[in-house]
């Protein structure tokens, strides 16, 4: 029987509850026990989530054109955003690394398999793709990262990226700063306006293209007005000092 007929034969001979039921049955699954961070992020912030998910929507889409991906996530945190890119792109391998050991236990625990693999250590300096990424993700990282290690940060994208892999770097816009939560202003020490991220990736990247965020909307322009700044740098440059 096809799927087609399957489906017309259910509509003819189930009530509603059997068809319901009869598809509950198809998806049931293991439960997957929530990570910390998504734990307390529906429990106190009942729209944080979906702004996690549709800030790693960005750099899906932007990978989707490309085939046996090398991916790296610097600062991963629970790795929720690697397993959304690990199932919808051509993903040869997608690493994701934090220095949060917990949340790094869970992802290992919950969501690791073949080809998708989680670290649990301080990313800076580390060679997972020695010249040899096809791009690195790093959202909601650079704020934490502070001024006199932005040279080791960027340097350490730079150095797990061919010569034509792309960096997409995510942090909230410094015009935010006033309306954030008490922790964000503890843990944010180096924020940035999309000018600055613009000339300071500028130094690595042969192409620098900046869109901000509202929600769960992407756009160009009115870059004062965005409460979150997308970068995505394309072309290693050949740096005379390194």
């Amino acid at each position: 029987m096809t799927d087609y007929r399957a489906y017309e034969w259910m509509v003819r001979h189930m009530n509603d509850k059997e068809r319901w039921d009869y598809v509950k049955e198809e998806m049931r699954t293991e439960p997957l026990t929530l990570s910390p961070k998504i734990s307390h992020t529906i429990r106190n912030t009942e729209h944080g989530l979906l702004f996690i998910l549709a800030r790693y929507k960005f750099p899906l889409k932007m990978l989707l054109p490309r085939k046996h991906l090398k991916v790296l996530d610097l600062g991963c945190n629970d790795g929720l955003g690697d397993l959304m890119i690990f199932q919808d792109c051509d993903c040869e391998q997608v690493v994701g690394v934090d220095f949060d050991a917990d949340a790094i236990a869970w992802a290992n625990a919950n969501i690791a398999c073949e080809g998708l693999s989680f670290i649990a250590g301080d990313f800076m300096g580390m060679d997972v793709y020695p010249r040899g990424g096809d791009a690195v993700i790093s959202l909601d990282v650079i704020e934490h990262i502070p001024v006199e290690r932005e040279d080791e940060y960027f340097s350490t994208i730079c150095k797990n990226l061919k010569k034509n892999g792309i960096a997409i770097i995510g942090t909230p816009n410094v015009t935010m700063v006033p309306y954030s939560s008490p922790w964000n202003k503890i843990a944010h020490i180096n924020n940035y306006s999309q000018t600055r991220l613009y000339e300071a990736m500028s130094k690595y990247f042969e192409n620098v293209f900046i869109f901000g965020m509202n929600d769960e909307v992407l756009h160009t322009g009115m870059y004062p007005m965005a409460s979150y700044i997308m970068a995505m740098g394309c072309g290693v440059r050949e740096r005379e000092d390194k």
